[in-house]
């Protein structure tokens, strides 16, 4: 029954965390369709085997209907909630949806259905008073949005004053904001060309650009605007008893409706609709991902009623994804910042809802085991979200008619040409020879004169790319070797600058043992591991001479990281970078501070603790270094032997992996609270 408890939980902290990316970034990481499957499965699994605790725990997420608010804008709250749809990509659901109203409806005739896109956008609320726009809001948290009245203003497609008879005294006038294709193009092409960030696509550019601070930004951005209903009417509007007659009064009023809107009454025409609309999407300047069928009848919306989410008269059908077949051809391997290897396979390319498609990612060894994916192999792939191309399934029953081969892992880094370790933790292949691999360099040499490391000010990203495209750092070491001459080359730099980073190089040339090795940039070894092996070794000879019986003694240093470490000092290169490092710099050993344990917090001594998540009321830093004072152990990545997983808002997949090893999960709020720090 814990299991079942965790895994909730699980389900849970998921559901939270991609409800902020979506409604609170606009950030995504899947697709609307993968969110769904969470969804029905987190309501499902609660169902059957929830309790009190975690109802009260679900209901937070589950009967949220958008994600929390930035603090770049003021407030506005909504005079009726902005509900959300209850979708599927299913379309013969839409035939149980049918059902399903007339039984509550208890009539058996025919009804009819308003039938609209589904615009892939942002849900806007649009208060006019006396028919002038007062304000403008974002969907928010369904209750209280985000007041985006000045950015609004600068959108022409919405009228600042309706126009006509029978206007409300207050109205509440919602639809979609969203950017056409076309604009979102152009957009991206200027900010290449001016070295900008490029929006991954037009729904995250559309919502950046509403909630931009400087509305003249979003005036240029070029938004558009399509009404799919009202929220609060004080007048007037109620004498009409359609949904359909309802939006063509908004139309008439001068706010966009899009013109496609149909009454069917019959659920074969829908689908029909359904099917002609998903095969000429691509032809439409904005992007939809499905559409909206609603029932017309004002009286019988009434009677349904709304479920604590979404009304009980509306259901979104979405796009379903289209699995292809076709053949891989080969697979190649990529090396990554880290040094993590990333397989990715290359097959016949094939054409997916009018993109064409060669290749896609295979993540990791353990993937493509799982699939037992081969050379030559028949493949499935389709477009997670419409837009990540990924392979579905392996066709097995075809491999007796084709010649397959075994997938050749690399055994040597494809850049460095360092032999490769198999990484059980992560089920990857990575390179260890961090400083002398230039596939992974830049982001190591980012790292080592970061503040948290050698603090090196002046050295940011863009000069040490320049450094390193002149040929003058390849390792940290080359640091150390830089004079103004050197600096004066490199475009952007003048001489006032280089003094100063000559001086900041000069004085990162004193450093504690602990951040010394943390500048390092060793896999899995972070800012407290760091900590935990100065304090054990105490001088830089003792560490560079470790090994991995002596590391893997240390408390909260598990396997993965002993070996880590162990790779990293007995590769050739690094012990030669190494001591040359120590001649040339001033590295401290630890000075340790006894305190006295509380015995109310003697329940941390010798616990292993794992973070995870944005904390809120204290700094993560500062919470680990508590811990430290009372003589916890941090650790970086999760283990059987760790005993508690503090986590914050969105914590990561450290959550999925602790449910495995039953290890305690403590709440921000709960931390402070067992440490005395909150009431």
């Amino acid at each position: 029954m814990k299991l079942i408890f965790n895994e909730i939980l699980y389900l849970y902290q998921q559901l939270k965390f991609h409800n902020y990316l979506y409604h609170t970034l606009d950030a995504p990481i899947i697709s609307d369709l993968k969110y769904d499957e969470l969804y029905k499965k987190t309501i499902e699994l609660e169902r059957r085997h929830g309790n009190d605790e975690t109802k009260n725990l679900l209901k937070t997420v589950l009967n949220r209907i958008g994600g929390d608010n930035l603090n770049f804008f003021s407030k506005c709250q909504h005079h009726i909630s902005m509900l959300s749809l209850n979708s599927t990509d299913k379309i013969e659901e839409l035939e149980h949806f049918d059902i399903k109203v007339k039984k509550l409806l208890n009539i058996k005739k025919d009804i009819f259905y308003c039938c609209d896109l589904k615009f892939d956008g942002l849900a806007l609320n649009l208060l006019y008073r006396e028919g002038i726009l007062i304000s403008a809001a974002t969907r928010g948290d369904g209750i209280i949005g985000e007041n985006v009245t000045n950015n609004v203003l600068m959108i022409s497609s919405i009228p600042k004053k309706l126009v006509g008879d029978n206007i409300p005294k207050i109205i509440e006038i919602r639809g979609e904001v969203f950017m056409k294709k076309s604009d979102f193009l152009l957009l991206n092409q200027r900010n290449f060309f001016n070295h900008k960030k490029l929006f991954s696509n037009p729904r995250n550019a559309a919502a950046g650009s509403l909630r931009q601070l400087n509305p003249q930004i979003t005036q240029k951005r070029n938004l558009m605007f399509f009404s799919y209903g009202y929220g609060f009417c004080s007048d007037n509007f109620q004498n009409y008893n359609s949904h359909y007659k309802r939006l063509i009064q908004i139309r008439n009023w001068g706010v966009p409706v899009y013109h496609k809107v149909v009454l069917y009454s019959s659920i074969k025409k829908i689908i029909s609709f359904y099917q002609k609309i998903y095969q000429n999407r691509h032809n439409l300047d904005f992007d939809i991902d499905g559409i909206v069928v609603k029932v017309n009848n004002i009286l019988y919306q009434s009677q349904l009623g709304f479920l604590e989410k979404s009304p009980r008269w509306a259901i979104a059908i979405k796009f379903y994804s289209i699995d292809v077949e076709t053949q891989v051809l080969n697979v190649t391997f990529h090396i990554g910042r880290s040094g993590i290897i990333t397989p990715v396979a290359h097959f016949f390319p094939i054409v997916i809802s009018g993109v064409t498609i060669s290749k896609a990612t295979l993540y990791n060894m353990n993937n493509i085991y799982k699939m037992n994916l081969k050379l030559g192999d028949y493949v499935t792939v389709y477009r997670a979200g419409d837009v990540i191309p990924k392979i579905r399934k392996v066709l097995l029953s075809k491999r007796k008619f084709q010649k397959t081969k075994n997938i050749i892992f690399p055994v040597k880094c494809m850049s460095c040409k360092t032999d490769l370790v198999q990484n059980s933790y992560l089920g990857s292949l990575f390179c260890p020879s961090g400083l002398i691999c230039t596939a992974q360099n830049l982001k190591r040499l980012i790292h080592f004169t970061s503040k948290r490391a050698l603090n090196i000010d002046g050295l940011g990203k863009k000069i040490i790319e320049k450094l390193m495209n002149l040929r003058l750092i390849k390792t940290p070491l080359d640091f150390f070797f830089l004079d103004l001459q050197c600096l004066c080359k490199v475009s952007g730099i003048g001489i006032v600058l280089a003094k100063k980073i000559i001086l900041n190089i000069k004085k990162s040339k004193k450093i504690t043992l602990e951040k010394f090795i943390y500048s390092l940039g060793i896999l899995y070894v972070g800012l407290s591991i760091s900590r935990r092996i100065a304090n054990h070794f105490f001088l830089l000879d003792n560490f560079l001479s470790a090994n991995y019986e002596s590391l893997f003694k240390i408390p909260g240093i598990g396997k993965n990281i002993a070996y880590s470490i162990n790779l990293f000092l007995n590769t050739m290169e690094n012990k030669n970078i190494l001591m040359k490092m120590k001649e040339i710099m001033n590295i401290t050993s630890p000075v340790f501070v006894s305190n006295k344990i509380n015995t109310s917090l003697s329940w941390i001594q010798k616990k292993i603790f794992v973070f995870s998540g944005q904390f809120i009321f204290i700094k993560r830093h500062d919470l680990q270094l508590l811990i430290e004072k009372f003589e916890g152990i941090i650790q970086s990545h999760i283990t059987k032997n760790i005993d508690f997983l503090v986590i914050g808002k969105n914590p990561g997949k450290k959550l999925e992996f602790s449910k495995k090893f039953k290890i305690t999960i403590l709440k921000e709020k709960e931390i402070l609270k067992l440490l005395n720090l909150k009431k």
